[in-house]
């Protein structure tokens, strides 16, 4: 049996200011919070099967899958900082059948207290990767910190797990009695038979799913978001929702804001964006789709997050990468990233002459690219939070982009809908 979906319109935005400032009051006041928090969902939220996220990558957007699988109308906040957890525990109706809650760590020790709080029916591990690998010695201890969410799934709770990742396949031993896995793997329950990116609308997915096969379109982009995809289908195959129903609303699932986000040029060129945060994982799966779509490619690329040490080897590999797929790239940050990654490309047999060092300054970065842009180009646009490169992205999407500040105050990178943007902000 095979079902054709169609896809629909699940969209995200960019979180309000006054949103951002409630987060850090209430992760301020989090300790007298939390027993009031612990109270909420064992008393008041008993009845609302609770689904918690964690992984070191892929959790907005699994989230908002996961969400629509189930038949929520509202898209989770993508920011899994605790104060922002314990928000988005509140906003939770003692009424609703789900609830949909992304966590995420910095340090060991972090996720006890979060999953006492939450205590959920269902928990999603994505993938465990190198985000905060200064705090943890390897990703083994990382896999360790999030599995202890799994230790507080409440009886009768379910796992669904990433089989494609080491790690996570690892956490079936600690996870409750009936888990759920998904991936390509062929010993996946959720299965995915065949992936095709369908430039520039999205993926398309064959996924078996006990002996019958749904065909989907997905306005994702890449492989690493199909894995949204089938956690998203396995959470709904795990909690008994109709796969039809499910696979229609997430096919209207939409990229989360600069996370590998496909946008229209002026110009008539693409845009990927892929500015939040940039952990080496993230790189490769950024240039993974890169490599696919079809035309010229071109990137302006900041630094990596918390590369694993040493980092010299980490950016010349990349560097190799960037070199076989993009036209140019104009590096943001200092003397050293750019010159790692020269060395990178000129080791790999690559031109070091078409990445352009930009200094600190995004705005060179988007000179050197702009120009260049012809129809049907495409160009990725990819660093750490703190580099702030959404401004170069809304730049080149025609914006009046004058924010210079190499330090942002909101600290989260998130440059849309900021008003310093249109302010002539000095840079400091």
């Amino acid at each position: 049996m095979t079902w054709s979906i169609a896809s629909g319109g699940f969209a995200s935005h960019p979180v309000p200011l006054l949103e951002r400032a409630l987060r850090t009051v209430l992760s301020r006041v989090a300790p007298f919070a939390v027993p009031l928090a612990s109270f909420y969902r064992r008393w008041l939220l008993g009845r609302v099967t609770l689904l918690a996220l964690t992984g070191s990558m892929g959790k907005t957007t699994t989230a908002a899958c996961a969400a629509a699988a189930v038949g929520l109308r509202r898209r989770p906040s993508g920011n899994n900082a605790f104060g922002s957890m314990l928000v988005a525990l509140f906003r939770i109706r003692p009424w609703q059948r789900f609830a949909v809650i992304e966590t995420g760590i910095e340090e060991p020790g972090q996720m006890d207290r979060i999953a006492a709080v939450l205590q959920p029916d269902l928990v999603v591990v994505t993938a465990i990767g190198s985000s905060h690998g200064r705090s943890f010695r390897d990703l083994a201890h990382i896999a360790a910190e999030k599995g202890r969410l799994l230790d507080a799934v409440r009886c009768g709770g379910i796992a669904v797990l990433n089989i494609d990742d080491p790690h996570v396949r690892d956490l079936a031993r600690r996870a409750p009695e009936r888990t759920v896995t998904y991936g390509f793997s062929p010993d996946a329950d959720i299965r995915a038979l065949r992936l095709r990116l369908d430039w520039p609308r999205g993926n398309r997915l064959r996924v078996a799913v006990e002996g019958q096969e749904l065909e989907l379109r997905s306005a994702l982009f890449g492989r690493g978001m199909a894995y949204a995809v089938l956690a998203a289908l396995a959470t709904a195959h795990a909690l008994g929702e109709p796969l039809t129903e499910a696979a229609a609303r997430i096919a209207g699932v939409t990229p989360a804001i600069m996370r590998l986000d496909v946008v229209r040029l002026p110009s008539g060129a693409w845009l990927i964006r892929d500015e939040f945060r940039s952990n080496v994982e993230t790189v490769d799966a950024a240039l993974d789709l890169l490599e696919e779509v079809p035309g010229r490619r071109f990137a302006i690329m900041g630094g990596i997050n918390e590369p694993p040490s040493p980092a010299g080897p980490v950016y010349r590999r990349l560097g190799g990468r960037l070199a076989r797929i993009c036209e140019k790239v104009a590096v943001v940050g200092s003397r050293s990233t750019h010159q790692q990654f020269a060395s990178g490309a000129r080791k790999a047999g690559g031109d070091p002459g078409r990445f352009l060092r930009a200094g600190h300054d995004w705005r060179r970065a988007v000179d050197a690219i702009l120009g260049d842009l012809r129809t049907d180009d495409v160009v990725l646009v990819k660093g750490r939070n703190e580099q702030c490169l959404a401004r170069a992205s809304l730049a080149l999407m025609g914006g009046d982009v004058r924010c210079r500040r190499t330090i942002c105050p909101l600290r989260q990178g998130i440059c849309d809908g900021c008003p310093s943007l249109g302010r002539d902000a000095d840079a400091r």
